[in-house]
């Protein structure tokens, strides 16, 4: 993860809202002591040490009064990120670690939304990685593809699986790859592969790797992720005109969200309706 020398200088008392540190027990997160990582109109990104000597990321959203009200009544966008990641953890998928989520009035930087992980070491994201000549010859991503059908297999939407959102560490001696952004994800109550939800994980990120890699090189991770040969080709094709635009991503998160709310509707239904058939 690239690092700046520039830093903010605030210092803002937070309060966790679920995560690894106690509910409701005040953290302190200098962000004079810290090093800036992005400074952005909506998202500030620094890492800091915070007091038990743990190394941190801390992402702050800034967000107005009504996306807050809005949060309180259906999900924040820091929440589902923790949410996803911790269930990433738990299914033992390499991921960034969630430390806790929490939301407010942040100072001067007004009300926002604010997600801290564990700092992963000797790490960038494949986007910048993949910007360096040659890194393409020396690059297997046949482990990240098996990862991914597992993550799907468990119900598991990414939503924005793009080179900017996974981090590679410890490349060139033992690459691992990491997820990390989920602010669009989604666990859906059975396996997802072959549905339209994976298919939109798998081309959002292979539209980005085809400019690097040979078809035959994707061809072989797609095997990894267990997609049969006859079908490799087809989704090959199908990528050659697939294009991730913004407002691509507005439309099918909106229809993501609606799968899944229908999809939990009817896993909640199910058991009734098996239960009345017994009797």
């Amino acid at each position: 993860m690239k690092r700046n020398s520039l830093t903010p200088s605030y210092s803002l008392k937070v309060y966790p809202l679920g995560g690894r540190l106690p509910k409701g027990i005040p953290v302190e997160l200098d962000l004079r002591r810290g090093e800036l990582i992005k400074d952005e109109p909506v998202t500030l990104i620094w890492s800091k040490v915070l007091v038990d000597g743990r190394q941190v990321v801390v992402k702050m959203y800034r967000r107005g009064l009504l996306v807050q009200v809005h949060g309180l009544t259906t999900y924040f966008r820091v929440q589902r990120e923790f949410d996803g990641l911790s269930q990433l953890e738990k299914l033992g998928l390499p991921c960034s670690i969630p430390m806790f989520w929490c939301h407010g009035n942040f100072g001067p930087y007004g009300w926002g939304e604010i997600l801290v992980t564990e700092w992963v070491a000797q790490s960038q994201t494949m986007k910048a990685l993949l910007g360096i000549p040659d890194v393409n010859r020396h690059l297997d991503l046949s482990p990240l593809f098996a990862n991914m059908a597992m993550m799907h297999a468990a119900g598991m939407h990414h939503g924005i699986l793009r080179t900017k959102n996974i981090l590679i560490k410890d490349y060139p001696e033992r690459p691992d790859f990491l997820f990390i952004d989920l602010p669009r994800f989604h666990r859906f109550p059975r396996d997802i592969r072959g549905k339209r939800m994976a298919q939109y994980d798998l081309m959002s990120l292979c539209e980005e790797l085809l400019p690097y890699f040979q078809e035959d090189t994707v061809r072989l991770w797609l095997s990894a992720y267990g997609i049969p040969e006859s079908e490799t080709m087809d989704l090959l094709v199908r990528l050659k005109t697939f294009r991730s635009t913004a407002s691509l991503r507005k439309v099918l998160a909106w229809e993501f969200d609606m799968r899944h709310a229908i999809a939990r509707l009817l896993s909640f239904s199910r058991p009734r309706d098996l239960k009345n058939q017994e009797f």
